[in-house]
């Protein structure tokens, strides 16, 4: 995926409540973290709109907790759209696994 399709991936998943794993993409790949809530709509880091080299914020919610993913056009090195709806999204040498939750 471009980058362009990889943020219209992600925003689609807006409103929607979704789980975040996070791997080290590094020789030995392994979970760092898991997280989730629901994804909300974002903004630029300026708050403005977004520049072709600026990186893009969007909240998940759950509960009074309140986290962001950045997705950084700079860092970004690919994606992979999987047909349950889930993307793979790979930003330097983390990758975020993001999929909705029932």
């Amino acid at each position: 995926m471009t980058f362009d399709e990889a943020l219209a991936a992600l925003l689609a998943l807006v409103g929607e409540r979704v789980a975040v794993h996070v791997m080290d993409a590094g020789e030995t790949p392994h979970l760092v973290a898991t997280f989730g809530g629901t994804l909300r709509a974002g903004h630029s880091v300026t708050g403005g709109m977004p520049g072709d080299n600026e990186g893009i914020f969007v909240r998940l919610e759950a509960g009074d907790e309140t986290a962001a993913i950045s997705l950084d056009r700079q860092v970004y090195e690919g994606g992979i759209a999987h047909e349950d709806g889930s993307i793979t999204l790979k930003l330097g040498g983390v990758e975020f696994v993001i999929a909705k939750r029932d």
